[in-house]
């Protein structure tokens, strides 16, 4: 005896075609949801790492991108970025133009310190604010309209450095 498909030929064709986009959309590394007030992007870039975007209705943007180990092609060269750390994660905002950055690095706050210190200066920011404790070490400064301020923080083994950059008010 034969067996039928009780969805005919092209019901079958049409079925398949559609669990076939079910199962591409599932695999996905992008995915979008839009709402009457904007709309959230997440794309997966593979383990432990990917970018989160919001748009506003307004068209403002803010992007989380975590753990992709790179500075973003984007962040200003006259910023210092201390070169044996880790990024751990960078954000961005249209609004003031902000861009903040976390690092981890195994060297000695100090040595960070002394870093930020020599690198502020000789690319031309003026540090304001100095802050130093057992704890954290923190530096506020300006150039051209921009605030940076550099947060170093211990933690155990390893040092945390925030980077904040932000247009001025």
């Amino acid at each position: 005896m034969e067996a039928r498909n009780p969805l005919g030929p092209r019901r079958l064709l049409i079925a398949l075609l559609g669990g076939c986009l079910v199962f591409a959309a599932a695999c996905s590394r992008s995915h979008t949801v839009t709402t009457s007030d904007g709309k959230v992007t997440y794309q997966d870039k593979g383990k432990d790492a990917g970018t989160v975007s919001v748009t506003g209705k307004d068209a403002k943007t803010a992007t989380l991108d975590f753990n992709g180990g790179k500075i973003p092609a984007d962040y200003p060269k006259d910023v210092p970025v201390y070169s044996s750390a880790k990024v751990v994660m960078s954000q961005s905002a249209s609004e003031k133009n902000a861009r903040n950055l976390m690092l981890e690095s195994s060297d000695s706050a100090d040595q960070i310190s002394q870093f930020y210190n020599k690198e502020l200066d000789r690319n031309g920011w003026k540090t304001e604010t100095t802050v130093n404790t057992a704890q954290m070490h923190m530096f506020a400064a300006n150039k051209d309209g921009k605030q940076l301020t550099i947060q170093i923080s211990d933690s155990g083994d390893k040092r945390g450095i925030m980077q904040i950059l932000a247009d001025k008010d």
